[in-house]
């Protein structure tokens, strides 16, 4: 999820403490990155038009807004995979409260993690959170984990403008983040040996689904914090990408790529 990349940048920059204030924060939030139940629905129409889904994995699965829809609308058993304890915490909760433990099973990993030879899934799964260890190397690493024609429907940051200003070129590189044309990742797709099926871009009302509730709990959360000197730091940190959305969001934006592994 996007509060991963703020965790790995300050982890090297701050330390523990500022990673745990991150963590804080964003418990108290139903989402973690840009997104929506519908925008998640029509991922997964696409990705199960044509193909029957009998297992999921999903990488970055954190507090599991998604990984519930997901198994409503599959009905197929699902491995979410996260490695932020707190998080995985709280979708344990919700798995008990909806019911769903014979169908979700949750599981405190890295995402390169190697797995069992042999295992196989219908579906890859992965909203906001492949940058943390690269597209390139995500891609290469789960096609070993789909059957033949299997599908993937993943997330990430893609330019939409054909000229953005060097303001938030700048600001994205700063935070560790490249980001490609829609045309350049369905490239990249391609060479790592899948067919894309379909991809689209995120409504702008799906960031709001992010940034308001994320808007409203700053100032409060900032005020609470035991850390004084660690909340305003990451107060300042958010509020500037609050800030370059505001200014530039017709720039950037959420794409979702679903494709299929090439024979």
């Amino acid at each position: 999820m996007m509060e991963q990349r703020r965790i790995v940048t300050w982890v090297g920059t701050y330390g523990g403490e500022s990673v745990e204030a991150i963590i804080d924060l964003f418990l108290g939030l139903e989402r973690m990155a840009p997104g929506s139940l519908e925008t998640t629905a029509k991922a997964f129409q696409v990705a199960a038009q044509d193909y029957d889904i009998e297992k999921i994995v999903e990488f970055g699965c954190g507090s599991g807004v998604s990984t519930i829809e997901l198994a409503r609308l599959s009905g197929a058993p699902i491995i979410g995979v996260d490695n932020c304890a707190p998080f995985l915490a709280q979708l344990k909760q919700k798995i008990a409260q909806a019911g769903l433990d014979q169908q979700i099973q949750v599981r405190e990993q890295s995402m390169e993690v190697a797995w069992r030879k042999g295992t196989c899934f219908d579906l890859i799964w992965c909203e906001g959170s492949a940058y943390a260890i690269g597209l390139e190397n995500a891609l290469q690493r789960w096609r070993e984990l789909l059957k033949p024609g299997g599908r993937i429907a993943l997330s990430d940051l893609v330019w939409i403008d054909t000229d953005p200003d060097a303001e938030v070129q700048e600001y994205w590189q700063n935070q560790g983040v490249t980001l490609c044309y829609p045309n350049d990742t369905l490239a990249l797709f391609s060479s790592q040996g899948y067919q894309v099926v379909d991809y689209f871009i995120f409504p702008e009302s799906d960031w709001q689904n992010y940034y308001q509730p994320l808007r409203a709990r700053l100032p409060r959360w900032k005020a609470e914090y035991s850390y004084p000197e660690n909340a305003g730091a990451i107060d300042q940190l958010f509020q500037e990408e609050l800030r370059m959305y505001d200014q530039f969001k017709a720039q950037y934006g959420y794409a979702f790529f679903i494709a299929q592994r090439a024979p």
